[in-house]
């Protein structure tokens, strides 16, 4: 396994003791604390011989305006349990399985005063994604770390739940390629990945382009801020071989986070984004908690 790196304030522990009901956060753990934001962010990967379990909720709300007739609304609301196993040769498998809850409203705004026509909530069990990521390069002098993944969405959940549309019912193969530069106390990543949508369902929601920038910045030992701009570019949707065009779209998304290691190997995390295009969700808010244990392999 390769000798850990840290940034900035990260590579300074505190020596003094705790104040009476503060935990002792060690020099190890001290250390780590912008490593493992990166690692919960999928820039870095688990050692060989941890493992991440990390309960996630999240609450995203879109806006679509003048939809034919309608104004559509969504509140889209996501429980998740996912998995990080580090493996040997710097790799690492991941699994992550969501619960969704959708409650979704259409306006009719061609009436005076305008009337909600439909009201619905549905909920189900998400798809399941298993995944595969290894580091390939370590950063020296201009050259980053560089790691890449492959990860598959099998369509576990409904396409609808109570005759609202759900985030599941179809499977995707997914492509990555990350690299990560620092520059104490920053550090830099970017990823391109490319997403292959399957039909399912006789639907088939078109292929996507993903690329992502962010900056991490090591406030404290124990804190990370940072920031994080995201834009995916969807294709084109068919439904029983018909393609619809002009239902590609652009989804821009800047997120900005916070996260602090709270205990022994426990990382709170929680993450804000702003929708930029119409077609993203117009705000969205993430919390997890990650709890990092040595498996003893």
């Amino acid at each position: 396994m390769p000798a850990k790196r840290s940034a900035g304030p990260t590579q300074q522990a505190r020596a003094t003791q705790p104040a009476p009901g503060q935990f002792e956060v060690s020099e190890d753990d001290a250390e780590r604390a912008l490593e493992r934001t990166l690692v919960a962010t999928g820039n870095l990967l688990v050692p060989s011989g941890f493992a991440e379990v990390e309960p996630l909720f999240s609450y995203a709300r879109r806006e679509t305006p003048s939809l034919v007739l309608f104004n559509q609304n969504r509140n889209e609301f996501t429980w998740s349990l996912d998995m990080r196993l580090g493996l040997p040769w710097e790799s690492q498998f991941e699994i992550a399985l969501p619960y969704n809850l959708v409650n979704q409203q259409l306006t009719d705004v061609f009436v005076a005063p305008p009337q909600q026509v439909f009201d619905r909530s549905g909920n189900a069990v998400g798809d399941l994604t298993v995944g595969l990521a290894k580091t390939f390069v370590h950063e020296s002098g201009w050259i980053p770390d560089l790691l890449g993944r492959i990860t598959y969405e099998a369509p576990t959940g409904p396409l609808k739940a109570n005759q609202v549309p759900m985030l599941s019912g179809q499977s995707k193969l997914s492509f990555a390629a990350t690299a990560l530069k620092r520059q104490d106390p920053l550090v830099f990543t970017g990823t391109a990945g490319y997403t292959k949508a399957f039909e399912a369902n006789h639907i088939n929601p078109g292929d996507q382009v993903n690329f992502q920038a962010g900056a991490f910045l090591a406030t404290s030992p124990e804190t990370t801020l940072r920031a994080v701009l995201q834009q995916n570019f969807l294709q084109n949707t068919t439904v029983n071989n018909v393609t619809f065009n002009g239902s590609n779209s652009a989804q821009s998304i800047l997120s900005f986070g916070a996260s602090s290691i709270l205990g022994r190997g426990i990382l709170a995390d929680l993450q804000v984004g702003i929708g930029l295009t119409n077609s993203a969700p117009k705000y969205s808010v993430i919390l997890s908690g990650t709890y990092r244990f040595d498996t003893g392999l």
